[in-house]
């Protein structure tokens, strides 16, 4: 799960010993400058993403390498080769980011509850078994299916207050 993503990327950082430099300088001497690769994608990952906290398992409490928030969860999935995970959890936490910044409709917006992070996929979202969740079983991810690698995410403003997080809700089924 996670600590297998956190161990690699701390033995890279610590190992590396570089350092970015600042934005706009130019390349030490002898190095070549650094050019965007052809079909490079870049995703956005706004402050507010540290404000979604990943809560940790009884097991995991106190580990220091654990992902605080959604942030470090997708600078973990970068750091651990995953981009198509790290694209995934910041498609979604942006998708509900947006849906709080316009106000959700209370039609296409039905999707509410506590959410959970795949550490296998990537997914943020409304777990498949949110009523399990509440009683205390793994949440099982809402994109993949798997419940082995997975944390409840706790969305609260700076005066404690919960927010629910709140998705589109899935399309109907199709009619044959």
């Amino acid at each position: 799960g996670f600590r297998a993503l956190f161990t690699n990327r701390r033995r890279r950082l610590a190992t590396s010993g570089m350092s970015a430099p600042p934005e706009g300088a130019a390349p030490p001497e002898g190095a070549e400058p650094f050019h965007v690769p052809e079909g490079a994608t870049s995703i956005e990952i706004k402050r507010e993403f540290s404000t979604l906290k990943v809560v940790p398992k009884a097991d995991e409490a106190g580990d220091k390498n654990f992902p605080p928030h959604l942030h470090a969860a997708v600078e973990l999935f970068c750091f651990a080769k995953r981009p198509d995970c790290a694209r995934r959890c910041a498609e979604r936490v942006n998708a509900y980011l947006e849906i709080l910044r316009a106000g959700p409709d209370g039609k296409g917006t039905n999707g509410m509850g506590q959410a959970a992070v795949c550490w296998e996929c990537g997914h943020v979202g409304l777990p498949r078994n949110r009523e399990r969740c509440a009683e205390g079983a793994d949440a099982q991810c809402g994109g993949c299916g798997g419940d082995a690698q997975t944390n409840m995410v706790k969305v609260a403003q700076p005066d404690g207050t919960v927010v629910p997080w709140i998705e589109e809700a899935p399309p109907p089924p199709k009619k044959e």
